[in-house]
């Protein structure tokens, strides 16, 4: 029987021991008409003195929870009023939340209320029909050689991208690539020229391998290219298809530009495509990869697409650096569940994550441009917003109001979570900023809330 004794509490011994044991007989763990552990073996379990035991085991027989018969041991009693303690505290906390009107605007997360359940479990469960045992085995570090050859023909589709599967690694999404290649590439390169501000990890990621981190000026077109006078071989972070967190798409012409810098000062571009599927206006822009295969590592992942917990990403790498890539998971070792990466597969092979992706464009195109929508009603031109044709979230520019840490529990109190810039800044050295980073994939279109939610941002005013 297992009961935790914490000789750390003030609660005494006897008092904890009294209220874990007559807590499962009341939530019905332990059924009336088991017998109890003896006092020496329980004692024993516990490292208790037998007398405490002892004690608790007449207090409850006296209390009608334990009965004695004699020369067989004791026993739980059968009439004992059942609760469902569980249950009681499930109610209460869903009571208490459903009286909280509170939303997240954070960004980053998809709308999981609508993962391709139904198609993910067909694909799962035929696969579990074949009993095949390399799904069930380690697997390769390189990933499920099916899916890196169905992810040839998705990324030649729909990326403008042209490799062999053995150029693509899967990877546990792109922080893990980040980490990879942050380890295996630090024999040719010491800095990285990043975006700033970008995703927090880069920064944790590169700084934790003794990268120079040098910051690069993003605007509400991407990264400053022409900006980049760095000579000494190094790699470049940008997220060019929706740049996070300030939403730029980076266009052609700079995209040309930041492959010919790098041609010339040997620059290796780490090209983060996180959300690139998710495009409202205009044709979707071919990957830098593409540009120049032999200067760019593609970075993918399906966290986005479909779900965080698949633990699913990808990078296409350079041929010259594959050696290196090999040896860090000689080194590390590197195992991406198979069983999901073969789901995968499937669910790209049958066109189900095609349909699956088209689906939720479309619904994220309506929620983008409702929430745009109500935010011109609340604040007409007080406000310029970034990013609102592609992507999973916004950035809200304020003429007129600044922003600062201080500010966050302010909206809280309004019932919403939302992110400033400077969260994004490079070494946090800004204290205020007129931007708000605001994310709408976890919205309800259907809620009745949603339009009314933007009312919160006007809490500062």
């Amino acid at each position: 029987m297992f009961i935790e004794i914490n000789r750390n509490k003030s609660v005494p011994i006897k008092k904890q021991l009294y209220d874990a044991l007559t807590l499962k007989f009341l939530n019905g763990e332990v059924e009336g008409g088991v017998k109890m552990p003896s006092t020496r073996r329980l004692a024993e379990d516990l490292n208790l003195s037998r007398n405490t035991v002892l004690e608790i085991y007449e207090q409850l027989i006296a209390e009608g929870y334990l009965y004695a018969a004699r020369g067989s041991g004791t026993f739980v009693a059968e009439n004992i009023a059942k609760r469902n303690v569980r249950k009681e505290i499930k109610d209460k906390t869903e009571k208490k939340n459903s009286s909280v009107s509170g939303i997240s605007l954070v960004a980053g997360t998809p709308d999981l209320e609508n993962f391709p359940v139904k198609a993910w479990e067909k694909a799962l469960h035929s696969l579990l029909l074949r009993n095949e045992t390399v799904l069930f085995d380690y697997g390769s570090y390189e990933g499920y050689q099916p899916l890196r050859e169905s992810l040839c023909q998705y990324l030649a589709n729909h990326k403008g991208i042209i490799c062999e599967s053995d150029q693509i690694i899967i990877t546990s999404g792109a922080k893990d690539a980040m980490r990879i290649l942050a380890s295996a590439l630090k024999p040719y390169f010491q800095s990285l020229l990043m975006e700033s501000p970008c995703i927090d990890f880069i920064e944790g990621v590169f700084g934790y391998y003794s990268y120079r981190l040098l910051p690069c000026r993003v605007d509400n077109e991407g990264l400053v290219v022409d900006e980049i006078k760095e000579k000494t071989p190094s790699l470049i972070y940008t997220s060019p298809s929706h740049q996070f967190p300030l939403g730029g798409t980076l266009s052609v012409s700079r995209r040309q530009q930041l492959v010919t810098i790098a041609d010339e000062f040997n620059h290796v571009i780490l090209e983060d495509d996180y959300d690139s599927e998710f495009r409202y206006k205009g044709a979707p822009l071919n990957s830098i990869f593409q540009l120049n295969p032999e200067r760019v590592i593609h970075i993918g992942t399906f966290s986005k697409t479909l779900s965080p917990s698949l633990r699913i990403g990808y990078m296409v790498v350079p041929y010259h650096f594959l050696k290196n890539i090999r040896g860090y998971f000689e080194r590390i070792g590197n195992f991406p569940c198979t069983l999901n990466q073969a789901v995968m597969n499937e669910l790209i092979i049958n066109g189900s994550y095609e349909k699956h992706v088209y689906k939720m464009t479309r619904l994220y195109k309506a929620k983008m441009s409702l929430l745009v929508k109500r935010l011109r009603e609340i604040f007409g031109k007080r406000i310029i917003i970034n990013g609102e044709y592609s992507g999973l979230h916004l950035a809200v520019i304020f003429k007129d109001v600044l922003f600062s840490e201080l500010d966050l529990p302010c909206f809280r109190s309004g019932g919403v979570e939302v992110e400033l810039l400077s969260c994004y800044d490079y070494g946090k050295k800004i204290s205020e900023t007129n931007i708000l980073i605001i994310g709408f994939d976890i919205l309800g279109l259907k809620r009745s809330r949603m339009p009314y939610v933007v009312c919160f941002l006007s809490l500062r005013n």
